[in-house]
């Protein structure tokens, strides 16, 4: 206070350095030119003030405050061309590219995203998404619909019986331009775009005149949210005295709007000439509006929690938004950025609360004393708490020096834990809650607080991530975890390093599937007719069930549920050619084995394949069934007569004859060429022509006859 007392501000200010580039241009000699440039170099090398951008502010006020008040050098060269400046203050929004391109000391007045709340379509579609899950806790707005996507709801309204007055606004105005009330739909142009309010016909009223409180409030972090309350605002009246409205007097603005920018032109408006007399004329202080309705005896402290209350309950809405915009990873004091925004407050005649919208950028005109006095006290608050000097800015830069001398030594960036980085977060938020305790001005800390508001918050960040579709990743990932069944025997599926094993999973797989754990009646009185020997054979315990990969195998369900081992054998008859392709691939493994010059080896290892015959094969000698299909290969030398094509047939036999003595006598036949090896290989491909329910089998190359040369030289043969 005492520098406002030492320097008052009559609401002009003119930079005498403004023009100080074009000063060489007008002296009339070199010498001064060149004296003047060295005075220059002088003023700069030796000055230890920071810059102050205002190439893009209009007001006074804001210059005045940074050169006369902080003693900032003034920088007019646009912040966007130029980024040698410590603190920045513009007037248009900011966007998160500029954000990113800023240094950890600079400092700026604006926060990218806050159209969610400086556009009126926004505001209101933000406040209406969080009214659906809390249409209690969020009734502290008019009811809002915008135009032309909701003009179906609200063309609905003047459906419903009496008369009601709407006040509409075109979505991205100020200063009260464009806005009219209506009480007809047909006044209304369903293609323009407009926001549209019920109008609150009973408001709290002072001298017989309608007012609302512009209350200014600062933002100085997002992530988390730290909001300001100014505790002195403006009272802004209308110059007509109020009536309710109907269709005489809908058109008499200066009645039921309270925008300065509209009333300063009525010939009843009257001026504030003195900032100590806060409580006179049709602009006044927000604290003689609440010193006179303690006077009329009112709840004031319950009417400003409400105000507070609304304030937190808008900032949560957006939070995500601006949390999202804000792209400084490394700024763990979250201070690069701040906003004074303009909260327009109207008060009903039940001292209840009501937003109308919210201004990013507030008029800070200062046309009269009252204006002069609070706008310039509010910037300098502002400035101290957000603790831009000089000794800040040496700190943040040495600290910047050390990590890049680490990163020229280790040559590595030194990459932060998620705990390291919580813990320097913390540290810094402790720092900056004992500077603002100290340093808050008139400013007072409503968020955060003792109450909760996580609950807000969350659902906000709910509604954020389902607009952008931030969670559809997310989701699709939880179904398809959630929907993937879990192994019942093993964790792990087996890994086939052998081709040999193959055999071993399909009979494991049919034995599972043929013969299932559940034992039916209908199952034992089949059993108690057959054979012991057959029951030995069915009831053969299984050692090992290994898991196959999907595309190999699907489980049979059709033959889980089979009543009795009739229906297995009915099955066994269908498939026994693919049995006999199991067994012939079988006995060509095994057979590459052993010595080829050995026959009794051969006659061994076909007594030993043929006692590992699927149990299918084993089933169907039992039955004695006499129309059995043999599989057989025509064979084909050079020494024959031509065939113009092989071909792969099934021969009725009256016994089953397994396929390996078939091809064991084919191999004895074969003629050997003069170099010691059988005719060339030819590869056919095989399909199953019956292949099981569920069991995908790929066609299988087959050799009718291998060269044996390699082997043969092998053993020196």
């Amino acid at each position: 206070m005492k520098q406002d007392k030492e320097m008052p501000f009559n609401g002009d200010f003119e930079d005498s350095d403004a023009d100080e580039d074009d000063v060489s241009q007008e002296s009339e000699s070199e010498e001064e030119q060149i004296q003047i440039k060295k005075k220059k170099k002088k003023v700069v090398n030796s000055s230890k003030k920071l810059i102050m951008n205002v190439s893009d502010t209009q007001y006074p006020v804001v210059k005045f405050v940074g050169k006369m008040i902080y003693k900032f050098k003034l920088s007019y060269v646009p912040y966007l061309e130029n980024n040698n400046w410590d603190f920045c203050w513009t007037d248009n929004a900011v966007l998160p590219e500029t954000l990113s391109k800023m240094q950890p000391h600079q400092r700026i007045n604006h926060f990218p995203g806050m159209y969610s709340l400086a556009r009126k379509n926004h505001l209101g579609r933000n406040l209406n998404k969080m009214q659906k899950q809390y249409p209690d806790e969020y009734d502290f707005y008019p009811r809002t619909w915008m135009l032309p996507s909701e003009y179906g709801d609200f063309k609905a309204q003047f459906q419903k019986g009496k008369a009601k007055t709407f006040i509409v606004k075109p979505e991205a105005s100020c200063q009260g331009k464009g806005i009219f009330l209506t009480r007809s739909i047909d006044q209304i142009n369903p293609q323009e775009h407009y926001v549209a309010q019920r109008y609150i016909h009973k408001p709290l009223l002072i001298d017989g005149l309608k007012f609302d409180l512009r209350m200014y409030v600062m933002i100085c972090g997002c992530d988390p949210l730290r909001i300001y309350l100014y505790k002195e605002g403006l009272a802004r009246f209308a110059t007509q005295q109020y009536s309710s409205p109907h269709s005489t007097n809908l058109d008499d603005v200066c009645m039921h709007l309270t925008n300065y920018a509209i009333n300063k032109d009525n010939p009843n408006f009257v001026f504030n000439e003195d900032e100590k007399k806060m409580d006179v004329g049709h602009k006044r202080s927000m604290t003689s509006v609440f010193d006179w309705l303690r006077l009329q005896k009112q709840n004031v402290d319950q009417l400003l929690s409400d105000i507070k209350d609304l304030i937190i309950k808008t900032f949560c809405a957006v939070q995500p938004i601006l949390q999202q915009n804000y792209t400084q990873v490394e700024n763990y004091a979250n201070n690069m950025c701040f906003e004074i925004l303009g909260f327009d407050i109207l008060i009903d005649s039940s001292l209840k609360p009501y937003l109308l919208e919210v201004n990013h950028t507030p008029s800070f005109t200062t046309d009269t004393p009252l204006d002069s006095y609070i706008k310039k006290n509010l910037i300098r608050d502002a400035i101290t708490l957000m603790n831009i000097n000089v000794k800040t800015k040496n700190e943040i830069i040495s600290q910047k020096k050390d990590q890049m001398q680490k990163r020229v030594f280790t040559g590595k960036k030194a990459k932060l834990s998620y705990e390291e980085k919580r813990v320097l977060k913390m540290q810094a938020q402790k720092e900056r809650d004992e500077y603002e305790l100290k340093n808050k001005g008139d400013f007072e800390l409503i968020y955060p607080c003792d109450k909760s508001y996580d609950e807000f918050l969350q659902h906000a960040q709910k509604l954020y991530e389902d607009w952008t579709g931030a969670n559809i990743r997310r989701n699709l990932k939880r179904d398809t975890i959630s929907e993937q069944p879990k192994p019942q025997s093993c964790t792990q599926k087996p890994i086939l390093t052998q081709k040999s094993q193959l055999y071993k999973h399909v009979q494991s797989k049919v034995n599972t599937n043929l013969y299932p754990t559940k034992i039916t009646k209908a199952d034992q009185e089949v059993t108690q007719e057959e054979p012991d020997q057959t029951l030995q054979q069915v009831q053969e315990p299984i050692q090992s069930q290994p898991q196959l990969e999907p595309d190999n195998f699907v489980t049979y369900e059709d033959y889980q549920q089979s009543e009795s081992l009739k229906d297995l054998y009915n099955f066994a008859e269908k498939r026994i050619p693919e049995i006999q392709l199991i067994d012939l691939i079988q006995f060509r493994r095994a057979e590459s084995k052993q010595d080829n010059s050995s026959f009794q080896i051969i006659q061994m290892s076909q007594q030993n394949s043929l006692s590992n015959l699927s149990p299918l094969m084993q089933i169907k000698s039992i039955q004695d069934q006499k129309n059995e299909k043999k599989f057989s290969i025509r064979k084909k030398n050079k020494q024959s007569k031509q065939i113009d094509q092989e071909q792969l047939y099934f021969q009725q036999q009256s016994h089953y004859q397994p396929p390996i003595q078939q091809h064991s006598i084919s191999y004895q036949q074969q003629v050997q060429m003069q170099n010691g090896s059988f005719v060339k290989p030819k590869v056919f491909s095989i399909k199953l022509q019956h292949p099981p329910k569920g069991y995908k089998l790929q066609s299988l190359p087959i050799l009718m006859q291998q060269n044996y040369t390699k082997q043969r030289q092998e053993q020196g043969v």
